[in-house]
């Protein structure tokens, strides 16, 4: 199974709301304190109407706006350390483990500008990886129209150091949220599968179906891999609380990914990040089928500034042997 990447144009949408403004006149005696009780009664029953008429159509509204500020605004200057567990099966037997430590973070790749997530991976079942050289630096340094390619060539240089046979880009934490941009949405469809707590907070349980291509994702052959799955979304907010994609497991393609993230409030941040992100890919049809289970957890959150990343590394730099020696003090 070869799943790869696909990255579309993005454009952000923003949206203004106003909210209207309830205004008592000022009354005297019983009147000002019947008025009072009334204005309370009323504006609870306000909020329990409101409540109780909440449209599939808010809550998407409001998961799509949440999705274009979260990248655009929220998660696109934020940098993790990644703890990457992979394990192969065979036979329904432990094979092989494998554990990665990356730095990850999102960025926009031109020409189209849309957000793309990036693993950078460090260090390989203990041994640090050789040929590393500080990928993140030579990936902005250089001409801003090779950036596309020089990405594309990072997530295939570190997808080399997956666990199987399936090749894969796919797995990023965020990448299912671009199933919840709002240019896209004529292309999928959703439909509310029910109600679920997560962690103390309940959502509404949203499942999708890719429908038209061209797809997010797809095969090296440049065949269409269409997703399915669901979303775990706060109706209030739209914030995404946990996602789930699936590929393949059809007539068309055998092999099937599942792919499961967590996101949880960051308190440094003031916003939900992904903190955990599940995998399994197996063949539903073959029962001895080799079988890929992952789990990566996310720590460390900070911003970065792109300015530092473009900057040599002062470890790595040259003295210049032409330049004047300091007086030392006296």
């Amino acid at each position: 199974m070869n799943v790869l990447v696909r990255v579309g144009p993005a454009r952000s949408e923003r949206r203004r709301q106003s909210r209207g403004k309830m205004s008592v006149e000022r009354l005297g005696g019983h009147a000002r304190d019947l008025a009072s009780a009334i204005t309370v009664i009323a504006a609870l029953l306000v909020t329990v109407g409101a409540a109780q008429s909440d449209t599939f159509a808010d809550v998407m509204r409001r998961a799509h706006e949440y999705v274009v500020v979260y990248e655009d605004h929220e998660l696109s200057s934020v940098m993790a350390s990644e703890h990457y567990q992979q394990r192969l099966d065979r036979f329904g037997e432990s094979q092989i483990d494998r554990v990665l430590r990356s730095d990850y973070l999102i960025v926009q790749l031109p020409p189209q500008e849309d957000w793309f997530a990036l693993r950078d991976v460090y260090e390989v079942d203990g041994m640090p990886v050789s040929d590393r050289a500080d990928r993140f630096r030579q990936l902005f340094a250089g001409p801003r129209a090779a950036v596309y390619d020089r990405a594309m060539a990072m997530a295939e240089e570190n997808a080399r150091f997956n666990l199987g046979d399936v090749y894969r880009t796919i797995n990023v934490p965020t990448f299912a949220l671009r199933l919840l941009r709002p240019k896209d949405r004529g292309r999928i469809r959703y439909q509310k599968a029910g109600e679920e707590q997560i962690e103390g907070t309940q959502t509404w349980v949203v499942s999708y179906e890719e429908i038209r291509g061209p797809t997010f994702s797809g095969t090296r052959t440049g065949r269409d891999l269409p997703a399915h799955g669901r979303f775990w979304i706060e109706p209030d907010t739209g914030a995404v609380v946990r996602s789930e994609m699936i590929l393949g497991g059809t007539r068309q393609l055998r092999d099937r990914a599942t792919i499961t993230v967590t996101y949880g409030l960051e308190p440094s941040l003031g916003f939900r990040v992904p903190v955990e992100m599940r995998e399994r890919y197996d063949r539903p049809d073959r029962k001895n089928a080799e079988v890929i289970v992952a789990v990566a957890t996310y720590s460390g959150f900070r911003r970065f500034d792109l300015r530092t990343l473009t900057q040599p590394d002062p470890a790595t730099v040259e003295p210049d042997s032409t330049a004047t020696p300091p007086v030392p003090s006296k």
